[in-house]
């Protein structure tokens, strides 16, 4: 029973929230570092399980206040506030280092800066109005059941769109850097979790979530291709990047008239 399926995804959704979020959870999971990997089989349940947690607190904000618009930018804060901008950082750190014009090793070195630069703060700045302004646009059109399905998808479709990228990954940060932890992962796995993905976006939101999410995947491989080209590999800032790009493009498919 102690290796069941169950238990390991389990396992596998307890590390992951001690390891992308602020929650407090103080049970230790043995051999973290091969779990990473092999628990990419639920990496779109993770995103799911983080959706639940916002779709509830945007339900009970919209209670609270009665607005549509308020309550969806609440909870782009909370979002900031349970996972400690844990990807924002990282979209920040990508722009900065790839929009550099440097060479290969400086721009691994302006990603490993704690200071955040112009491009930095202009991603982050445009990440969040392409966030809001679908909404605000579309506001007289959506109720608040649809804006809680929208926000879990958003949730799976960042982490799924990482696991896009663990597909025969090469590395090219830090040999201490957090992204090593998703070095050859199994093809058959990132496959399975892209299928958990596509199943809960068409049970959220139809068919035309799918191709939403389609398109993403379509977008990720010039990511990829642009990612390698500059640096010759992924690192944990270009990693995490991508779920900052792949919620702006999915969410701009989604509303599109």
């Amino acid at each position: 029973m102690r290796h069941s399926p169950k238990n390991k995804m389990i396992k596998s959704l307890i590390l992951y929230f001690q390891f992308f979020t602020r929650l407090p959870i103080p049970i230790p999971i043995e051999d973290a570092e091969n779990r990473f990997k092999k628990g990419i089989l639920w990496f779109s349940m993770f995103g799911l399980a983080i959706g639940l947690i916002e779709a509830t607190i945007l339900w009970i904000i919209y209670w609270l206040l009665n607005s549509f618009l308020l309550a969806w930018i609440s909870v782009l804060l909370f979002d900031v506030l349970l996972t400690g901008a844990f990807h924002m950082d990282a979209l920040a750190d990508m722009c900065d280092g790839l929009f550099s014009s440097r060479k290969k090793e400086r721009m691994l070195e302006i990603m490993k800066d704690s200071r955040v630069g112009s491009n930095g703060v202009l991603a982050l700045i445009f990440y969040y109005l392409l966030l809001i302004a679908p909404i605000a646009v579309y506001l007289t059109e959506l109720d608040v059941a649809y804006l809680m399905r929208l926000i879990v998808a958003l949730q799976i479709v960042g982490k799924s769109g990482i696991a896009l990228l663990f597909w025969k990954m090469k590395y090219a940060g830090h040999t201490e850097g957090l992204g090593r932890l998703f070095l050859n992962v199994e093809t058959w796995r990132i496959i399975f979790t892209e299928m958990i993905c596509f199943v809960a976006l068409f049970s959220l939101l139809g068919w035309s979530a799918c191709l939403a999410y389609l398109v993403v995947v379509f977008i990720h491989f010039g990511y990829r291709r642009l990612v390698y080209k500059k640096i010759d590999g992924m690192n944990g800032d270009t990693l995490g990047a991508f779920y900052c790009i792949a919620q702006v493009i999915f969410l701009l498919v989604m509303l599109r008239r």
